[in-house]
């Protein structure tokens, strides 16, 4: 698999790179977000947030906006809160705060990756069969999602999530349950970052689908 490491310190790339490497990935390394735009596109986004040229979150709403659902992490520090907000809000999977072990980001690399590797070789054979509810349709197998019969761009968490959603139509869902549905397997997850998928997601199906049920969590509206 192939994994692109964005970032303008020289140190952070080849030290993510290597890392990486041992691990038998691919890396392509890139000094800015412009160049990782133009290239191919990789299984896994790597990008730092400052960085000349085109930095991390526009390289994201350029990654987003073209339909790219590739899963992306950012590399950030420790005071940089409300960009990793908005990271989340415009569509990141992931953050890992700097300083960092390389031990705990291959890790976050590879829950990543399994993610999306589901949405690449399909459903589990249980997972066969349409989920169809009002004007939205997914496809477990394929992972591709419709609405009003048009296509729906979502990313792999976006997708678990509104199945969750769909699945449990007019029942309430707990964060603790949306995050075992989006995120199996892993452990870093935390409630802000479901609040910010959600958020995501109500601008793609309509705000008024996912009801806020406050003190306990989200209702699908049915």
């Amino acid at each position: 698999m192939t994994i692109a490491v964005v970032d303008d310190e020289k140190n952070i790339r080849m030290a993510v790179s290597s890392a990486l490497e041992k691990e038998g990935f691919q890396a392509v390394q890139y000094a800015d977000g412009a160049a990782a735009a133009a290239g191919p596109e990789p299984d896994l986004y790597i990008l730092d947030i400052l960085m000349p040229v085109m930095d991390g979150l526009s390289l994201l709403r350029v990654l987003r906006q073209r339909g790219c659902a590739v899963p992306v992490m950012f590399l950030t520090s420790k005071d940089e809160e409300f960009d990793r907000v908005l990271g989340l809000e415009l569509g990141a999977d992931d953050y890992l705060c700097k300083p960092f072990s390389m031990r705990e980001l291959i890790a976050r690399v590879h829950v990543l990756l399994r993610r999306s590797g589901a949405a690449e070789k399909g459903g589990a054979a249980q997972d066969a069969g349409c989920v169809t509810l009002g004007h939205i349709s997914l496809n477990p197998q394929s992972y591709t999602a419709r609405l009003d019969g048009g296509p729906l761009v979502l990313t792999v968490t976006e997708f678990r999530l509104l199945r969750a959603f769909i699945e449990h139509a007019g029942e309430v869902l707990t964060r603790e349950q949306l995050i075992s549905a989006a995120y199996p397997d892993d452990t870093y997850l935390n409630d802000r970052a479901v609040d910010c998928h959600i958020k995501r997601l109500r601008k793609k199906i309509g705000s008024q689908s996912i009801e806020t049920v406050y003190g306990l969590g989200y209702r699908f509206a049915v």
